[in-house]
């Protein structure tokens, strides 16, 4: 019966790997090799396993020990996260060890200091530590796989119904999804904890059990111990049902998704390289189309999906406010202002930007804040920054009498008024890089040139 299984799950497997190489992990034909993963590397593949020392992960590696030695393309690694927060959590990165070398499979080992934040779950702040730690010692297109099951699926299900999420939070767990450099894959969705559980009894394999999910205060725990036995008591294949549910709420995503891009383009503009949304555009779309594209805006953005309720806020109180006045919205670490017909997205922590003036030496990328403020000179001839000295400025690096005679105008302006029509946003105007040529200001990146004679014409945008 256990070969049985195995045999259904290096067959699921095979096709959820060859799916990541030849489609992409959104459309998930089932029907491919995973050896084309390899088709453009000599290097064996890395599977690494979370592994956590539960049953599930214990089950996972087991079987994944198994798919290797049917696959000599991939090599099986595993990686133990101690997040300290339990008193036996040396103990057990102690048991996983041992189970690594009975297995013959290298572990990776990672330990990390959980800080408690209000109002966010220690599950949540547990499982950011440990995704840090997988991105840290992962190499590029290496496939992390968790042992998220069957039940996890009901579970997480019913969470979101109590949360009371749309279709987004119905998606449950995923099978596939892009993941940092690599992805990440978890292929026990299929199978349920009593045949993971089974599974291992039948090769006698040893786990830990977690004490903490025996306390039923933290939401999770109070459904596996209370509500998941009750529901399978009257109805044995809910968990089967639900996990329909989940695919079928994870296809009209990808549908939604489409919407969204569609209408995005239509509502997109790009300013001084950052992504705004246009008000005009979207008060043409229907609300429910609104409410699509500004959750796709903000996620494809970095952001949280926001709650109905911060929806509602964002467009009556932001978006449709006054004109005279100057509303926002925070969202984590983000808000969102308005200003003029735009909806901008703005980081709560400023840049630390450079006191004095930053010379150009013929490098393609000059930084004014690492990563985050740069122009791009890879259009431009290096050889240009040992003839001519090029400068580049922020605001507080300008005289407060400079004017400047942008291409197509017949009247020069003050920096101030100029930067009042081009319609930046205030607080964005600290972050305008003006290029100086010789002491004369030829350009500022992203919104004007200046009419300049005896100077190189060169091509810059902005990075951020």
């Amino acid at each position: 019966m256990q070969n049985k299984l195995a045999s259904k799950f290096n067959h699921y497997l095979t096709e959820l790997l060859g799916a990541l190489a030849t489609t992409g992990i959104e459309k998930m034909p089932l029907s491919t090799s995973a050896t084309t993963l390899l088709t453009t590397s000599e290097q064996p593949q890395r599977l690494i396993v979370a592994l956590s020392g539960g049953v599930d992960s214990v089950v996972l590696l087991h079987l994944l020990v198994g798919f290797q030695k049917l696959n000599s393309d991939f090599i099986v690694l595993a990686h133990n996260v101690n997040h300290g927060l339990s008193d036996n959590a040396d103990s057990w990165g102690v048991f996983c060890t041992e189970l690594c070398e009975k297995l013959d499979v290298t572990l990776i080992s990672s330990k990390v200091e959980i800080e408690k934040k209000s109002r966010t779950s220690l599950e949540a702040l547990a499982r950011e530590a440990r995704y840090q730690c997988f991105q840290e010692r992962m190499h590029s297109n290496d496939i992390i796989l968790t042992g998220h099951h069957q039940d996890d699926q009901l579970e997480t299900l019913l969470l979101a119904l109590k949360r009371g999420s749309g279709s987004t939070g119905l998606q449950g767990i995923r099978t596939s999804q892009a993941f940092f450099n690599g992805h990440l894959v978890r292929p026990l969705l299929n199978f349920s904890r009593q045949q993971l559980v089974d599974y291992a009894l039948s090769f006698q394999l040893q786990w830990i059990e977690d004490e903490s999910n025996q306390n039923i205060d933290f939401d999770r725990n109070f459904i596996r111990q209370k509500i998941s036995p009750l529901l399978k008591t009257r109805w044995p294949a809910i968990a089967q049902s639900v996990s329909r549910t989940a695919q079928l709420c994870q296809e009209q995503q990808s549908l939604l998704n489409e919407i969204a891009q569609q209408d995005l383009s239509n509502c997109l503009c790009t300013h001084l390289s950052q992504q705004t949304l246009f008000i005009s555009m979207l008060s043409k779309l229907s609300d429910a189309r609104r409410n699509n594209v500004i959750r796709y805006w903000l996620k494809s953005n970095g952001l949280q999906y926001p709650s109905s309720k911060q929806l509602t806020v964002l467009w009556h109180e932001v978006a449709l406010a006054q004109q005279d006045k100057q509303p926002q919205l925070q969202l984590g670490c983000e808000s969102i202002h308005r200003y003029q017909d735009q909806l901008y997205i703005v980081a709560k922590q400023k840049l630390k930007l450079p006191e004095q003036p930053v010379i150009w030496a013929g490098e393609s990328v000059l930084w004014l804040h690492e990563g985050r403020l740069g122009v791009d000179f890879s259009k431009v001839d290096a050889s240009i920054s040992k003839k001519h000295e090029v400068q580049c400025c922020l605001r507080q690096h300008l005289n407060s009498t400079l004017t400047c005679l942008p291409e197509g105008r017949n009247k020069a302006r003050s920096i101030k008024k100029l930067l009042s029509e081009f319609q930046v946003p205030p607080w964005l105007r600290d972050q305008v890089v003006f290029v100086f040529i010789d002491q004369q200001l030829v350009e500022a990146v992203g919104l004007w040139r200046c009419q300049v004679k005896g100077i190189p014409q060169i091509k810059l945008s902005l990075l951020f």
